[in-house]
């Protein structure tokens, strides 16, 4: 659904309050057809309505300090929680720190650079961090879960984007975002459709969280058993390498051969029961095809399905927790590899290099791009693949990845480094389907329904014997339900509610 237009007349008071500029983009307006909005500046706490954030300089940012600094680019529009990776939140000097007192339930809003973005937290680990001054945290006076259900929704960014003008390089939304409206239901059970939102933004938010601590859950059981069966090795001693293992690796980067990579690596190497291949694992690993519009000589891009159109796993789309994020599709008359269901896919350069999902549930008609490479088990063990997917995760979170990698721009992977530097430890089966089962859990009991006083309560218990990938589907039906209902409270319709109250 657009919710942005563009009028076809525009009376000349308008042009005049505008000093006349005439650019379309400045007459953008917002659709919203319920009479029953309150601006946002409303619904907040009138006598300390929002909190600015603090600059400090990036002369204060540290490789490792006590105290961190929260970024515009933590706030993302695929979470409700702030994004953690890639400098999004940095260590900071803490002689500069300010102390916002951040905790549990505050909405954090960002005004500039990525404009109408939005987190909410959700424990208690956030009393050491503060946040910048492109952002603003928002004091609810009522209803907070549902005042951010609708930052979430895209007709708030809609209506900033609408409100701030074209040209400059970063967007600076001021205090606009105050005026932005706030559609609430328009019919007479309207506190149930209100509480019906809140619970379900607060669902959403818990299963994200548990995704987070499933992650590393996974990586914590690895590590533990990686030095549980190392016990009796040697302890690590550095040599520089020998001209005869120059000769066989075929490579002079000073990264393989570091200190760093060969203490890590050493883990591995010296696991108790042994390593394998990724090929002697039963997998093959093939790069992905090239898209380019000089290779396939069509090429149509859409965000939606459309029939006929390939589905792609792109790298960029791919979660640092082995999920998806969103899905992209592309039109074209050449016939393109097709992924199957139980492939992995991994990203092959730059920012997403080293991220991986499990393609779990059945995939029909896709295929990724020349910066994926997917791997597929010969035999289809689901036990087997989830666990190569979390031990090359284990790879990616102590650097080894980036060390392997080669090139510019954050280094690339080659499909022919698997099997060169890559060992998989044996684990024993026991060990395997443990770590697998906290991605995914095939054996989920199926539930009655809930009712609305019920509904978190259900979910608490299912999300006890969900993976990470099974908790990403209830999140994925939890937005697409929270969407639809936020939609037809736009349009002033009778939200009929999907449970029993």
């Amino acid at each position: 659904m657009g919710y942005i237009n563009y009028p076809k007349e525009i009376p000349i008071g308008t042009i005049r309050s505008k000093r006349s500029v005439l650019s379309p983009s400045m007459y953008r307006q917002t659709t919203i057809s319920t009479s029953r909005t309150k601006q946002l500046a409303q619904l907040l706490d009138p006598e300390d309505p929002f909190d600015k954030g603090t600059e400090p300089g990036s002369i204060w940012y540290s490789s490792n300090s006590s105290h961190y600094f929260i970024r515009t680019k933590a706030l993302q529009n695929h979470s409700f929680l702030p994004y953690q990776k890639g400098n999004a939140i940095i260590p900071i000097n803490p002689r500069v720190f300010v102390d916002a007192n951040l905790g549990p339930g505050d909405i954090l809003l960002s005004k500039d650079s990525n404009i109408g973005e939005s987190v909410i937290l959700w424990d208690d680990d956030w009393h050491n961090h503060m946040f910048s001054s492109g952002i603003v945290r928002l004091n609810p006076s009522s209803h907070p879960l549902y005042l951010f259900a609708f930052l979430k929704h895209p007709v708030f960014k809609a209506q900033l984007t609408a409100m701030t003008p074209r040209g400059s390089t970063i967007s600076h939304a001021r205090s606009r975002w105050l005026e932005c409206l706030v559609p609430f239901p328009n019919q007479e059970n309207s506190d149930y459709v209100i509480r019906f939102v809140s619970i379900l933004t607060q669902a959403i938010v818990e299963k994200e969280q548990l995704i987070r601590r499933k992650d590393e859950e996974i990586i914590r059981t690895i590590d533990d058993e990686l030095i549980r069966g190392s016990i009796k090795v040697p302890k690590f001693v550095f040599s520089h390498p020998k001209l005869d293992q120059i000769r066989t690796v075929g490579r002079l980067d000073a990264a393989i051969y570091s200190t760093e990579f060969r203490e890590r690596i050493y883990l591995i190497e010296n696991y108790y029961l042994g390593t394998e291949t990724p090929t002697e694992m039963g997998f093959t690993v093939t790069p992905g095809p090239s898209l380019e519009i000089k290779i396939i000589n069509t090429r149509l891009d859409s965000d939606h399905y459309k029939p006929g159109y390939y589905g792609l796993i792109l790298p960029k789309n791919i979660s640092e927790y082995g999920t998806m994020n969103r899905m992209q599709y592309i039109g074209t008359g050449k016939k393109l590899p097709l992924l199957r269901q139980g492939d992995i896919v991994f990203g092959e350069a730059g920012f997403q290099k080293g991220r991986s999902v499990v393609l779990i549930d059945p995939v029909e008609y896709c295929t990724t791009n020349a910066h994926g490479i997917y791997a597929r088990h010969k035999e289809g063990n689901l036990v087997r693949t989830i666990f190569f997917r979390c031990i090359f995760n284990w790879y990616r979170r102590m650097k080894l990845i980036d060390l392997i990698g080669v090139g510019g721009s954050g280094g690339h992977l080659s499909p022919s480094y698997f099997d060169t530097y890559l060992r998989i430890p044996k684990f024993p089966d026991r060990i395997q389907s443990d770590i697998a089962r906290l991605y995914h859990n095939p054996s989920q009991s199926q539930a009655v329904q809930p009712t609305l006083d019920g509904f978190l309560e259900y979910h608490r218990r299912r999300n006890g014997e969900s993976g990470i990938w099974d908790l990403h589907r209830d999140i994925r039906d939890l937005r697409s339900t929270l969407m639809d209902t936020l939609d037809m409270i736009i349009e002033g319709n009778t939200v009929t509610l999907p449970v029993q109250v």
